[in-house]
């Protein structure tokens, strides 16, 4: 799995909490392809690709919820 970290993204702020992503959507899906997480959206490329917009308040679980919809619906 690939993460993508773009500047002023609102999900990771230092090395700990890419580590704690990493090992939280490793757990959901081990052979997702890539995520990038960009300014305003999140991109999900699994089976196949959805960008989904960030709420108010965005975490490493609403990412991983995000994935979690992929996988249960075989995207």
């Amino acid at each position: 799995m690939r993460i993508d970290i773009y500047t002023d993204n609102p999900i990771i702020a230092n090395q700990q909490d890419y580590y704690a992503l990493e090992e939280l959507l490793h757990e959901i899906e081990p052979d997702c392809h890539s995520i990038e997480l960009r300014q305003e959206v999140v991109i999900i490329e699994n089976l196949s690709r959805r960008t989904f917009k960030y709420p108010r308040y965005p975490s490493a679980e609403w990412v991983a919820d995000r994935l979690r919809y992929m996988v249960e619906n075989g995207l």
